[in-house]
């Protein structure tokens, strides 16, 4: 049991400076400040995507509740909610 806590923290530890050189690489290349690209990732980008991809699953259920609509075959074989 020692070993996996001693693995899974040092894989947190990697996962936070792999994050961090990151984020600090993306400042430097974009001639920012370490706190700016971090405002721009973590609090626009993240968030816009994952806001982007639930509206497109939601259009995907939308379409696919109308389609097996129209086509009682499909009906019966799956069940939506």
């Amino acid at each position: 049991m020692h070993s996996l806590l001693t693995w899974g923290a040092r894989l947190v530890h990697f996962a936070y400076w792999y994050c961090t050189d990151f984020m600090v690489n993306l400042a430097n290349r974009t001639h920012t400040s370490y706190p700016e690209a971090n405002t721009w990732v973590l609090l626009l980008l993240i968030p816009g995507l994952l806001t982007l991809l639930l509206g497109v699953r939601v259009v995907q259920w939308l379409q696919l509740r109308r389609l097996m609509a129209g086509h009682p075959a499909l009906r019966s074989s799956s069940r939506l909610p």
